[in-house]
């Protein structure tokens, strides 16, 4: 798969800026160990019981990802938005990336993405089959539902990643790989069967934290939100905001820039 992006040099200027938003995250932000190490799954404690979705076969997708030789979908929207790369901040290229906290958090050279890049796509469009949605997402709210038909219930909603005893906490944003109707598998006990068996799409972010590469096979559930704990997917937030005052500040830049 080919990633369309400008040639870009990580400048001086750039260095100091992400330094600087680092430096001036919260004290808290800063001396937590839960974004310094990976999480492991001995650490994680779950009171839900959704069901875990074991041995799925696990891909990289990005925001603004052309077409491949695998897929002939585009992902400069999403399934649910139809400005993704627009509101992402740009295209999420999988190459190239500045990392930072031993290269466990990966974020695109060129910008600051604007919405969390931890990230994934599962094989159902809610939006498309409310129906289906009805009978089989467990947290399907009717009365959200006819107040806004054509909002999605899936989006942003959590799941767990685990791979190789490392886990990562990651939002639905997307639907794929392939079907947009497999809902016999992401809320049943179906597999995947067609093309490469693929059953779960993981961003940029959420690959390299995990360390994967390729074609690799991980466990993946729901949780509710509360059961989050603190992390990059987290913590990105407050990163991106600072970065972006940052940026902005005329005066900054122009120091950067003398440096």
């Amino acid at each position: 798969m080919v990633c369309f992006m400008k040639n870009f040099q990580l400048s001086a200027k750039w260095i100091i800026l992400w330094s600087m938003s680092y430096l001036l995250l919260p004290e808290a932000v800063l001396s937590n160990e839960d974004t310094k190490t990976v999480l492991m799954l001995d650490q994680i404690t779950l009171y839900s019981n959704y069901p875990v979705k074991r041995d799925i076969i696990t891909t990289c997708f990005w925001v603004g990802e052309g077409r491949s030789r695998y897929s002939r979908t585009t992902n400069y929207k999403s399934a649910w938005d139809g400005s993704w790369t627009k509101n992402f901040g740009g295209t999420d290229c999988p190459a190239d990336r500045f990392s930072f906290n031993d290269g466990k958090i990966t974020l695109p050279v060129e910008f600051a993405p604007t919405l969390n890049p931890f990230y994934v796509a599962l094989p159902f469009n809610d939006v498309k089959y409310p129906k289906t949605a009805r009978k089989y997402v467990p947290w399907w709210n009717e009365s959200k539902h006819r107040e806004s038909r054509w909002s999605s219930q899936c989006k942003g909603r959590w799941v767990m990643i685990e791979f190789k005893g490392k886990v990562c906490f990651a939002q639905w944003e997307d639907v794929g790989p392939f079907r947009y109707d497999h809902v016999s598998y992401v809320f049943g006990n179906d597999r995947p069967r067609i093309h490469t068996r693929a059953g779960l799409d993981v961003s940029p972010a959420v690959r390299d934290y995990l360390g994967m590469d390729g074609l690799d096979k991980t466990n993946w559930r729901f949780v509710e939100d509360d059961e989050v704990p603190y992390g990059p997917w987290i913590e990105y937030g407050e990163q991106a905001i600072i970065y972006s005052v940052i940026k902005n500040q005329g005066a900054v830049q122009t120091n950067a820039k003398d440096l």
